[in-house]
């Protein structure tokens, strides 16, 4: 089986901490999100994965290369100029002369769905098309669609207004497509996947709903990336999980669930947790206090800080007695120096220093 992964994407929404790495590489549990997407696909019997990639994708290349490593085969689709989501599908089935069904899959789509499943749900249909679906609380950020008692989508809307969607049923970013379905894609032309290939398919062909329920989360903005770690911690680690070789003295108060990466030290009289992920390489100084919140790799916190619902970036340092208030995400590299308070959802590019208390809730350090 082959699968179409698109992780080309700017990511605009989720800086500063795209900036300086693209999106399916943010970790969740400390590995990188593309590293779940590829042993999903793995476990599903794929053999064979294809990356179309733009936004720094030769980090990207670098990680997962060939794809030996993973015990796949990874080829690469480079845009030159953006054609939008269903683009790159149509460029990978004409290059690779796709024959066969295959899955594809957005790159910042995080999830513990049976593929194998879904293939074989959209096998026993036999329609041209599958769309995952998953039942949400608030549709209108995506495309919604309504089934028959067949599970046959017969009406797809994309981004309803708030209080006019005309199901709960949110496209989860995951489908199986015939290779047929380039036909229905224009040539040289930006194209949506949901705005625009769906509805046709559906007035054309038989497109299906499987519907979904267990983890998921797409991560578009920096509140769907804290939900989805914590998420995967609840779900991957109940009871939280500490590194063999991390250092966590006898005193830490742990509050579970926490994850604690390999090499990370923490200070005498600190409490870590709940809901809290520790990068690898991490130093936290003595008394420090960390809650629902996210470390990247080989940060540094001074003693006796404080930092609740915020998201850190790798290799920053804060400095003693700082206080980071809910909202609160750090760029990589960023330096807030000893005693700094941020308020409520300041946010700060990476690769700057923090020498004063930002008291504006909402500010952005460019």
């Amino acid at each position: 089986m082959k699968a179409v992964v698109l992780a080309g994407g700017f990511a605009t929404r989720l800086r500063p901490l795209t900036l300086t790495k693209p999106k399916p590489l943010l970790p969740i549990l400390n590995r990188p999100l593309l590293d779940w997407t590829l042993n999903l696909l793995k476990k599903a019997g794929c053999d064979e994965v294809f990356l179309a990639v733009r936004y720094l994708s030769d980090m990207i290349k670098r990680r997962y290369g060939a794809g030996g490593g993973l015990g796949l085969s990874i080829r690469y689709e480079e845009e030159v100029k953006p054609l939008g989501d269903a683009g790159p599908i149509k460029a990978i089935v004409r290059k690779y002369g796709l024959s066969e069904t295959f899955v594809v899959i957005y790159g910042d789509v995080f999830t513990d769905m049976d593929i194998r499943s879904l293939v074989e749900f959209h096998r026993s249909k036999g329609g041209v098309a599958t769309i995952s679906l998953v039942e949400v609380e608030e549709p209108s950020r995506y495309g919604v669609a309504i089934l028959d008692n067949d599970h046959r989508v017969i009406n797809f809307v994309e981004k309803p207004r708030r209080g006019e969607a005309p199901s709960r049923l949110a496209n989860a970013g995951v489908y199986v497509f015939e290779p047929e379905i380039i036909k229905y894609i224009p040539d040289k032309v930006p194209s949506k996947i949901a705005q625009s290939v769906i509805p046709k398919l559906i007035e054309e062909k038989e497109v299906y709903g499987y519907v979904y329920r267990g983890l998921w989360s797409d991560i578009g903005v920096p509140q769907d990336y804290m939900r989805a770690n914590l998420e995967a911690l609840k779900r991957f680690y109940p009871h939280g999980y500490i590194a063999e070789d991390s250092e966590v003295p006898k005193d830490v108060e742990i509050v579970e669930p926490v994850y604690i990466g390999r090499r990370a030290v923490i200070g005498r009289g600190c409490r870590i947790g709940p809901y809290t992920v520790v990068g690898d390489g991490v130093a936290i100084g003595p008394s420090v206090r960390v809650g629902n919140s996210i470390i990247f790799s080989n940060t540094t916190i001074e003693c006796c800080s404080v930092i609740h619902h915020s998201i850190v970036g790798e290799r920053c340092y804060i400095g003693r007695w700082a206080r980071l208030e809910p909202g609160t995400v750090l760029g990589d590299e960023v330096v807030v120096n000893d005693e700094v308070y941020l308020a409520r959802n300041v946010v700060v590019l990476p690769f700057k220093e923090i020498e004063n208390s930002v008291y504006e809730e909402g500010r952005v350090i460019l």
